[in-house]
């Protein structure tokens, strides 16, 4: 279930959409910090092959708040995507997952970064609980092992030999049969450096979690917005260098982590501490020491 504030943005002006904002922040234990880029880097590279910046939202109808986004380029030596695998005791009652949140996975899988994955659907409702029973709403492959959703969707998937796919076209059985890891979006909202424009939906702000690439550039982006349209999070994925991308889940499912190693951040909660179905993210090196 998602906290939605876009009829917030179409109500009130901006002084108090932050008002409205901040006060949900406290009711869900969110620290206002985290709608701030105080303290963050606009960016720098805080693994091997890795860069996190943070930009701060201009306040507009469509946007508040800030975008936390990495820059990850699949040369780099380390580099390994990672995709929750099934629950087994989930499976053996008839679920997929169990509810995690980001920052317990990020840790317990040693990853460098890690991101909410797709739209789910859990035993719990309303209030979302770690350990709940869930299902992937769109398909996820993890290590072969294929979780089938929707397939009139999109999918962001890599090869054995870790090569990187993304295309404007649904997800088909061969591409799930193909891939070794992969994560499944909703609309692809950018296409070729370009922003799709769309319908009413683009200019909607909520939390957002985007996925992008430049595939010639061999270059992941993973990106999560407090409070953006789709098409202003696109668009600063498309000043970044991103080529294509599609969103995730988003609203109050949208989160961030940072693992351990990171050098010029601190590791841990990027934004969000909701629990969720899965999680996407990638494994690295840390920084080698600079000698003089």
């Amino acid at each position: 279930m998602r906290l939605s504030l876009s009829w917030v943005s179409h109500s009130l002006s901006g002084a108090v959409v932050v008002s409205i904002g901040a006060l949900l922040a406290l009711t869900i234990g969110v620290p206002l910090e985290e709608f701030t880029c105080s303290g963050r880097p606009v960016a720098a590279e805080i693994f091997e092959g890795i860069t996190y910046g943070c930009k701060q939202l201009e306040r507009s109808e469509e946007a508040s708040g800030v975008v936390h986004w990495v820059r990850i380029n699949l040369t780099a030596p380390g580099i390994m995507p990672y995709v929750t695998s099934k629950d087994p005791t989930a499976v053996s009652q008839g679920w997929q997952y169990r509810l995690r949140r980001v920052a317990d996975v990020v840790a317990s899988e040693h990853l460098a970064v890690g991101i909410n994955g797709t739209l789910f659907s859990s035993q719990s409702r309303w209030w979302r609980r770690s350990g709940d029973l869930a299902n992937a709403g769109i398909s996820l492959v993890a290590d072969h092992i294929v979780t089938h959703g929707w397939l009139d969707t999109y999918l962001l998937w890599f090869d054995d030999q870790l090569t990187l796919h993304l295309q404007p076209n649904h997800t088909t059985e061969a591409e799930l049969a193909m891939a070794k890891w992969a994560i499944g979006g909703e609309d692809f909202w950018l296409q070729d450096g370009r922003v799709w424009p769309g319908d009413y939906r683009g200019h909607i702000p909520d939390g957002r979690t985007a996925v992008a690439v430049n595939l010639p550039r061999k270059l992941l982006f993973l990106a999560v917005g407090t409070h953006i349209s789709p098409t202003l999070m696109f668009q600063t994925l498309a000043d970044l260098g991103a080529r294509d991308g599609m969103l995730l889940d988003g609203g109050d499912s949208s989160s961030m982590a940072i693992g351990v190693g990171a050098s010029v951040v601190s590791p841990g909660i990027v934004y969000g501490r909701r629990p969720v179905a899965n999680q996407f993210g990638v494994r690295a090196e840390p920084l080698k020491a600079v000698t003089r």
